[in-house]
């Protein structure tokens, strides 16, 4: 099985078609939602930009549940059809700006999504720093697929199924070092790349999600790891 390299892009970045077209490599874009909670384009914006210019790489848009209805959602999730996206349901980071809406849970997003949006993928969020019996019990969901966060060795994942799995790699670089001492999530540095890469490799996982916040411009040097 062929494992899949995605590079998340921030919305901001998203516009930029001349970086855009140097992660032509990549197999398909992640967008975040207000990282941090912090005000950015939307990522549906920022996927329109990017299918300008990739028109047969997938795109996945995430969406914060913290700020919306269902109305919003089925509505953003229509237009992720129109651009042949994948959508991605994230609680999201606190707002900086105003209130939380905050009531709608991801697997009640998603059940929304399954029976008003007929054709659309849709991501849930997996964290490994939950018990085995919760990751189990969320994955016998209806989602599509399943970002994996706080992954730190491949072997965490047997046993499970890894052809939905896409873990996210936060790539420590020269330049990004205290941005990722901030995160204080499981990273790697670029050194591990390859041996993680192989590792996720035999035990059959989807693709991996390249991150590399504070130092977006390494996303191009990254693809030098890939096999």
């Amino acid at each position: 099985m062929t494992m899949h390299y995605y590079a998340e892009v921030h919305p901001r970045v998203s516009g930029n078609l001349a970086f855009m077209r140097k992660l032509e490599a990549y197999d398909g874009f992640n967008i975040p939602d207000s990282p941090l909670g912090e005000p950015a384009p939307l990522p549906l914006v920022a996927a329109c930009f990017i299918r300008r210019i990739h028109d047969d790489k997938r795109i996945m848009v995430n969406q914060r549940l913290l700020d919306i209805n269902e109305l919003h959602l089925v509505s953003i999730a229509q237009g992720a059809l129109m651009l042949n996206a994948d959508m991605v349901l994230t609680r999201g980071d606190r707002p900086m700006i105003g209130k939380e809406v905050g009531y709608l849970a991801s697997e009640e997003a998603l059940m929304i999504l399954k029976e008003r949006v007929k054709g659309i993928k849709v991501g849930l969020m997996l964290s490994m720093r939950y018990g085995r019996g919760f990751i189990e019990e969320r994955m016998r969901s209806r989602a599509d697929f399943y970002l994996v966060l706080r992954l730190s060795n491949p072997l965490e994942l047997r046993g499970l199924d890894t052809s939905k799995l896409i873990p996210y790699v936060l790539v420590e670089t020269g330049k990004n070092a205290k941005v990722i001492k901030r995160i204080n999530q499981p990273h790697f540095k670029l050194s591990e790349l390859e041996g993680l890469f192989s590792g996720l490799r035999e035990i059959g996982v989807e693709g991996v999600l390249l991150s590399v916040p504070g130092d977006h411009e390494a996303l191009i040097s990254l693809i030098r790891h890939f096999a």
